[in-house]
């Protein structure tokens, strides 16, 4: 699989997903497709909840580094921000995740010692999360543009809908049986300097 991805929050014209969202998709599709990558998913904002109405974000992955910041921005695309990023134990292909619901995009900001240790933690608290929970892990990355001695991390989590994402929280000591993760990431709280989040809906 390829394991070079951009991240890419951008922005459509007013009401644009409401017109046409699968348009959005489509030119971050074709954009790749020209330039040798492939496109991992587009998502638009949960009617401004987080990202802005008119906000979304795509999601490609690319053989090389090279080629992914060569690619310029697709047609019809008002503004991007991006972030170029190396896959690390999530995901473990480049297909495009599948599942309906609320996927949240969220970073971190960590010290780059750190990373090892937060990469460990969290991928030895997932697969309890995911049994307990109605959730699936589709991504992982540490940002290549970050510089030292801090790093991003960008994790996508999809969730069957916001009350679950509600409920899985550490801090509100759910069902004893998620004991094995939430236990992780309160343990993996006092490593994160800051963090924030973005929940989008897929767009087929």
């Amino acid at each position: 699989m390829n394991r070079i991805f951009e991240y890419n929050r951008f922005r459509v014209a007013p009401r644009g997903f409401q017109e046409d969202a699968v348009g959005a998709r489509s030119a971050f599709a074709d954009r790749a497709a020209a330039t040798g990558g492939k496109l991992f998913g587009v998502w638009s904002s949960v009617v401004g909840l987080g990202l802005a109405r008119d906000e979304g974000i795509a999601v490609t992955s690319w053989p090389d580094e090279a080629s992914c910041r060569a690619a310029e921005k697709p047609g019809g695309i008002a503004d991007t921000q991006r972030t170029v990023m190396e896959a690390t134990v999530r995901p473990v292909s480049d297909d495009a995740p599948a599942y309906e619901g609320v996927y949240v995009f969220r970073w971190f900001d960590i010290d780059a010692v750190d990373w090892s240790t937060f990469r460990d933690i969290s991928d030895a608290a997932w697969p309890n999360m995911e049994d307990v929970f109605d959730v699936n892990i589709c991504g992982f990355w540490r940002s290549l543009d970050a510089t030292e001695p801090g790093a991003w991390v960008l994790l996508c989590t999809r969730y069957a809908d916001l009350s679950v994402w509600e409920a899985s929280r550490w801090w509100k000591n759910p069902a004893p049986e998620a004991d094995a993760s939430m236990d992780r990431f309160r343990k993996r709280n006092e490593i994160i300097k800051s963090t924030v989040a973005y929940p989008a809906l897929p767009i087929f």
